[in-house]
C-alpha cells in the first residue's frame, strides 16, 4: 500500500514475528489451546501455537489494513475460497480486489477482540475457530459486531497458510 506509516511499520514487524512463530511452532507440533486476548496482544506473543499464530497474523494484518500482509497468509493461485455472511466470495484474490479492498478504503480503524479460539490439528491441516467482537471506525460512524470466523489451514511450499476462510458477523445489539 501506498500510504505507508509509523503503525503500519509495527504491525509488519508484528506480522512478521507471529508468522514466525508460527513456522517454528508448526516444527515443532501442535499446542492446543484457548485464550480471550485482543488480536494484537496474540501476535505479539511469543509462544502461540501455529494454527493461531496464523489466525493473529490474519487479525493483524486487519488492523493495519494491510492487503499485502493479508495476501501472504493464503495459498496462491486462486486456491483459496472465502465464504463472508452466507455468501461465497470466490478466492482470497478475487475477495480482496472486489470486496476487501474497496471496504478498507472507506475504513478509518478496524479492532477485532477475541473472546475464544480454538485450534484442532487433522494431520497435516489444522481448524482454528474464533469468536468475540469487531468494532469499525467510518468518518461519520462507529459500527459493533459479533463475529465468528474460521481458518482452514495447510502446508504449502513447508508453511501454514489459510485455505480457507468464513466470516459471519451480526451488529451487536
Amino acid at each position: 500500500m501506498s500510504n505507508w506509516s509509523p503503525k503500519k511499520t509495527i504491525a509488519l514487524i508484528t506480522l512478521a514475528l507471529a508468522a514466525a512463530a508460527a513456522m517454528l511452532a508448526f516444527t515443532a507440533g501442535p499446542d492446543h489451546g484457548h485464550d480471550s486476548k485482543p488480536a494484537a496482544a496474540k501476535a505479539k506473543a511469543a509462544q502461540t501455537t501455529p494454527g493461531l499464530a496464523v489466525a493473529h497474523a490474519y487479525l493483524a494484518g486487519m488492523e493495519a489494513a494491510d492487503l499485502d500482509a493479508l495476501t501472504a497468509l493464503f495459498i496462491a493461485d486462486g486456491k483459496s475460497s472465502i465464504l463472508e455472511n452466507a455468501s461465497n466470495e470466490g478466492s482470497w484474490e478475487y475477495y480482496s480486489e472486489h470486496h476487501l479492498a474497496p471496504e478498507m478504503k472507506a475504513v478509518k480503524a478496524f479492532k477485532f477482540d477475541i473472546a475464544q479460539e480454538s485450534e484442532k490439528s487433522f494431520g497435516d491441516s489444522i481448524l482454528v475457530e474464533q469468536t468475540g467482537t469487531f468494532t469499525i471506525e467510518l468518518n461519520d460512524e462507529t459500527l459493533n459486531y459479533r463475529v465468528a470466523v474460521s481458518y482452514l489451514l495447510v502446508k504449502e511450499n513447508h508453511q501454514l497458510k489459510i485455505a480457507h476462510l468464513h466470516w459471519s458477523s451480526r451488529p451487536q445489539k
